[in-house]
C-alpha cells in the first residue's frame, strides 16, 4: 500500500485485458497470467483522506487488499493529486487511474438516470439511498447500470452526500428568509431553492470556503453536515440549517469496464461483496463525523436548526414538481422509461430504509443534543 499526495508520474503497467461482450460479464474466465499476477491499482479521490467519505474509501481499499490476500493493492492519491473531479470519468477510461469516485453533478447531462437519488424530498437516509443505488448498479439489466456502461464504467459502491446543512451568517427560520440569497449549490435537489427565490451558484469545493469568507456567496448548500467540521465551515458561517430536502449528492466509486473485466472472477466477487457493505459503513462513519462537526459548531457558538415541517413543505410545494419533471424529461430523452425506473428505485429505496431504520440527519442529532 502506498499513500501519496503528490502529482502522479509514470505510466500504468500494462495488464492483460479480457474482451467480453457485456458490461461486467464474468462468464468468460480470465487468463492464467491474470489469475496469478499481483496487481497494484491506482486510486484517485478529489477530497482528503481525513473526511467522512475519505474514511469510507480507505476502509474499502484496505479490505480489498486484505480479502484478496494482497493480490490487489492500491497506490492512493488524495486531494485531486491524480485526477480532479471533472477529469475522473476520462481518467478512468484512459487508464490514468483504475479506481475513483465519480461525481455525476460535475458531468451535466451524462448521468440523468443516476440522479434519481438527488430528487428532492425523497429520502434523507443516506445509507438507504446508497444501498438502493448499489443494488440497481449491480443489476446489469437496470437502466442505471446501463447508463454507466455507456460511459465505459462500472459503478462499484455509492457514497451519498447526506442531508446538507445550509451554512449561512443569517438565520433561516422561514422560506421567506431564503429569498435573494446567493447560495452555492449544484446538485439536482437544490434546484427547488430557486423556486423560493434563492440565487444558486455552482462553485468548486476548493473555492467554497474563500467565497464564503469574502462574502461572494451568502450560504453553502449541498455539503453534508459531516464535512462542515473538516472543511472548517464553522469559521465562516454562524448558522447550520437542515431544510428537509433530503440527501444532497450521489457519487459512485467506479472502475472502467476494461479494468473490471481484467480482474479475476474471485477478485470481482470480493469487490461486489465488500461494496454491498458500504451503506452500513457510511451510516457508521457519517454519525461519527456528524458528532465531530457538531462539537466544532458548538465550540464556535454557532446555531443548528431544523426547518419546521410546515416551512419545508412550502419549498416542496414550490419546486419539487418542476425538478421532477425536468428529471423525467432528461431520462426519457436518454431512451429510458422514466416512470418505470423511478418506481423501481422507490421500491429498492423503501426496502433499504427498513434496513436502516434509525438513520437521522447530523443537524437533527446535533439540535437534539442541544
Amino acid at each position: 500500500m502506498k499513500t501519496t499526495s503528490r502529482t502522479a508520474t509514470g505510466a500504468l503497467v500494462a495488464v492483460a485485458a479480457l474482451t467480453l461482450a457485456a458490461c461486467g460479464d464474468s462468464g468468460g474466465g480470465t487468463t492464467a497470467e491474470a489469475e496469478s499476477e499481483e496487481r497494484t491499482l491506482l486510486f484517485s479521490y478529489m477530497a482528503g483522506e481525513a473526511t467522512p467519505i475519505g474514511e469510507v474509501w480507505t476502509w474499502w481499499l484496505d479490505e480489498v487488499e486484505t480479502r484478496t490476500d494482497g493480490a490487489l493493492t492500491f497506490e492512493r492519491y488524495w486531494d485531486a493529486t491524480l485526477l480532479g473531479a471533472t477529469e475522473t470519468v476520462e481518467g478512468l477510461t484512459d487508464g490514468r487511474a483504475d479506481v475513483g469516485q465519480v461525481l455525476p453533478t460535475v458531468y451535466a447531462g451524462r448521468f440523468p438516470v443516476s440522479s434519481v437519488g438527488e430528487l428532492p424530498f425523497e429520502s434523507s437516509n443516506a445509507a438507504a439511498v446508497s444501498q438502493a443505488l448499489g443494488e440497481l448498479g449491480r443489476d446489469e439489466s437496470s437502466a442505471l447500470a446501463q447508463e454507466w456502461g455507456g460511459q465505459g464504467l462500472v459503478p462499484l459502491a455509492w457514497s451519498i452526500g447526506s442531508s446538507s446543512a445550509l451554512a449561512t451568517n443569517e438565520p433561516i427560520e422561514t422560506v421567506d428568509d431564503l429569498k435573494g440569497m446567493r447560495l452555492r449549490a449544484n446538485d439536482r435537489g437544490s434546484k427547488v431553492l430557486s423556486s423560493v427565490g434563492a440565487d444558486l451558484i455552482n462553485i468548486e469545493l476548493a473555492e467554497i470556503y474563500g467565497s464564503m469568507d469574502r462574502g461572494l456567496i451568502d450560504g453553502i448548500y449541498g455539503i453534508p453536515f459531516s464535512f462542515a467540521g473538516p472543511l472548517k465551515y464553522p469559521e465562516v458561517a454562524d448558522y447550520f440549517t437542515d431544510l428537509g430536502i433530503g440527501v444532497s449528492t450521489v457519487n459512485a466509486l467506479s472502475m472502467s469496464k476494461e479494468t473490471w473485466e481484467s480482474l479475476t472472477d474471485e477478485q470481482r466477487e470480493v469487490i461486489a461483496e465488500l461494496s454491498a457493505e458500504v451503506p452500513a459503513k457510511i451510516a457508521e462513519v457519517e454519525q461519527r463525523w456528524d458528532e465531530t462537526s457538531c462539537e466544532q459548531v458548538q465550540a464556535d457558538g454557532d446555531t443548528v436548526f431544523v426547518l419546521p415541517q410546515s416551512e419545508s413543505d412550502k419549498i416542496r410545494e414550490a419546486g419539487k414538481e418542476k425538478v421532477d419533471a425536468e428529471w423525467r424529461d432528461q431520462v426519457s430523452k436518454a431512451g429510458v422509461d422514466a416512470e418505470a425506473f423511478y418506481q423501481t428505485y422507490r421500491t429498492a429505496l423503501e426496502s433499504a430504509e427498513k434496513d436502516h431504520p434509525t438513520y437521522q440527519t447530523g443537524v437533527a442529532r446535533c439540535a437534539d443534543a442541544g
